[in-house]
């Protein structure tokens, strides 16, 4: 898209929000007063489907935390070595950490007012290792820790028992596994088609509404058992364009935005009196992934020759405009507990690299371009989000200093649908692609296991197959014994397969993006950095975590009834359609049938 094209549309998408955003304010102004409720509107990258976590598209930017407004786990959260007690009041291991025996709070409740009991996290656990696929929590239950039992002891208690020892289970799955509620799931057995009614969970907020990609209102739940929420709705339209999500933010369409800021408008939002912006640490990684699997892409020397010439300070400086710190070559963001000691340091050392693909028997051609000893041009495509500008920079950029050791690398934007059709594995194997520009957020940086995960050899263990398709048999011997060990014991075991994975190279970590988010605290000013997560987690909304100002308690006018339009840009043959509105679904009542249309 062109420049003028691209920001035709972003000011066609901010006048429309303006437009269906303009009537509430004017209420808000006319309504005023402290008893009405607090709104905020969060502008939300992606559609999320159901909000459930068998069904979210992960399209926004942080959809865990997204669904954690909804649900709860036993701990919070798995950023830290030792995880808070959330509905669980204690968890207790055995000699072995093969069972561990959970008590939890008293008097906890499902949002349609159903008791959360201890049944409830036996069938949790139950339906995740046995009727869900695989997916973003079932490998938890599923691979590792493998799950093999439950026995309900009474309401409060239950008996977790595992088929390997886990001592980290407070902190996976234990601070990241969504408690489902039995009432509700017991009789879905393909938990993908829940797309019916909005979800049941017990978190702080109940999904009230939703309009198919166009957005999600969320309202509190009083009797959350942690206090009831300072925001009482929480609006949240969806906008693709980031142009226009913080084009909104800066003309009080919207009070929050779902991405970080653009580095090119930081300098801007800092310096408005009705914006807000707050720094932290997010643990996202922005990666090239290579297919390992594609020659001549297969060749650990390849690898780690591009690798070498790639200056990713340079990239920092260059594309975040310092927003950011270097990538490092073992990948596991440097403030992770389980990252190497010293080893946030990348190499950069382009004569190296010429050398590297010398004695490979990677030749020059006449024009410059390296050919493999096969005769293959080393010539790659790199796919990279339509949607995400900085790391089609970050490709031009690294382009320009790879091409200096005779590779070539053609950025190729795609929309986000098609960009996960060309890279998913299918029945038939992996799909033809040379690499792709892609990151990890705080949960595989922080997660004890991720390196076994993400990296481990295609197969029975693991999910690396989606990511690089990687393997290492030195690799796969070192994460599968961490993954039996306790984390003071499992660290320098995990150190050393972060060396073996810095040599290979499977993927090249650019930056890791410092958290760089605006709000406008007229709206709520409660927001709080929640170490590794970002702004946007459950505990901006609670006390004692959050304590908003005076000026923006509880103020607002009633959001009932508001023209929220749908919006929904369509980019076909150059043109932007408006779709109609679409009748929204209303959570039941208490009382009323449960389960799923």
């Amino acid at each position: 898209m062109g420049r003028r094209t691209a920001g035709a549309l972003a000011a066609f998408v901010a006048a429309a929000l303006l437009a269906i955003a303009t009537p509430h304010a004017a209420a808000q102004d006319d309504e005023g007063g402290g008893d009405e409720p607090t709104t905020v509107r969060v502008a939300l990258s992606g559609y999320e489907n159901n909000l459930t976590p068998f069904t979210v598209t992960f399209a926004s930017g942080r959809p865990d935390d997204l669904l954690m407004l909804v649900y709860d786990s036993l701990f919070w959260s798995q950023v830290s070595e030792d995880p808070e007690p959330w509905l669980a009041e204690s968890a207790t291991p055995s000699n072995d950490f093969r069972t561990w025996t959970v008590t939890l709070r008293p008097d906890l409740t499902w949002h349609d007012g159903q008791p959360l009991t201890a049944e409830d996290v036996k069938f949790t656990f139950d339906y995740f290792n046995e009727v869900a696929g695989p997916g973003r929590w079932t490998h938890h239950v599923s691979d590792e820790p493998p799950y093999r039992g439950g026995e309900v002891i009474d309401d409060r208690t239950v008996r977790l028992d595992f088929a390997r020892p886990a001592p980290t289970f407070t902190i996976l799955p234990g601070a990241d596994l969504p408690i489902l509620p039995q009432h509700i799931w017991q009789g879905i057995d393909d938990p993908e088609t829940a797309t019916g009614e909005p979800p049941v969970g017990s978190g702080p907020y109940k999904v009230t509404e939703i309009v198919p990609d166009q957005r999600y209102r969320f309202e509190a739940n009083e009797d959350y058992f942690k206090g009831e929420p300072l925001v009482d709705v929480i609006e949240m339209p969806i906008v693709t364009d980031p142009n226009a999500a913080f084009q909104a933010l800066q003309t009080g369409q919207v009070d929050y935005v779902d991405r970080d800021v653009p580095p090119a408008v930081v300098d801007r939002f800092e310096s408005a009196d009705d914006i807000e912006v707050v720094r932290g640490t997010d643990f996202d990684s922005t990666e090239l992934r290579f297919h390992t699997r594609q020659p001549p892409l297969d060749d650990p020397r390849l690898r780690k020759a591009i690798g070498l010439a790639i200056d990713y300070d340079a990239l920092v400086e260059q594309v975040l405009q310092g927003d950011g710190q270097p990538g490092n070559d073992n990948w596991v963001h440097p403030r992770s507990p389980w990252a190497l000691p010293g080893g946030d340091e990348h190499e950069f050392d382009p004569q190296r690299a010429e050398r590297l693909l010398g004695e490979a028997g990677y030749r020059r051609g006449p024009d410059g371009l390296r050919v493999s000893p096969d005769g293959a041009p080393l010539d790659f495509e790199v796919l990279v989000s339509s949607f995400e500008p900085e790391s089609l920079r970050a490709v031009q950029l690294a382009a320009r200093q790879v091409q200096d050791i005779g590779v070539r690398l053609r950025p190729e934007a795609l929309d986000p649908a098609t960009l996960r059709q060309r890279t998913r594995p299918g029945p038939g194997g992996p799909p033809a692609y040379d690499a792709q520009m892609s990151g990890f957020d705080w949960h595989a940086h922080t997660d004890p296991d991720s390196l076994y995960f993400f990296f481990h050899s295609p197969g029975q263990r693991g999910i690396g197959a989606i990511f690089t398709g990687w393997s290492n048999d030195r690799f796969d011997q070192l994460v599968e014994r961490a993954a039996g060990l306790p984390a003071q014991a499992r660290k320098p075991v995990l150190h050393e397969a972060q060396r073996v994975l810095a040599e290979e190279v499977p993927l090249l970590t650019f930056w890791y993006r410092d958290g760089v988010n605006a709000y406008r605290p007229a709206a709520y000013d409660g927001w709080v950095t929640d170490f590794g997560h970002g702004i946007l987690t459950k505990r901006s909304f609670l006390r004692p975590y959050a304590e908003p100002t005076a000026a923006s308690g509880r103020g607002g006018g009633d959001d009932g009834g508001v023209p929220w339009v749908a919006l929904v840009t369509v980019l076909a043959a150059g043109g932007v359609a408006v779709a109609a509105v679409v009748v929204v679904r209303r959570r039941r009542q208490a009382g009323a049938e449960q389960g799923f249309e």
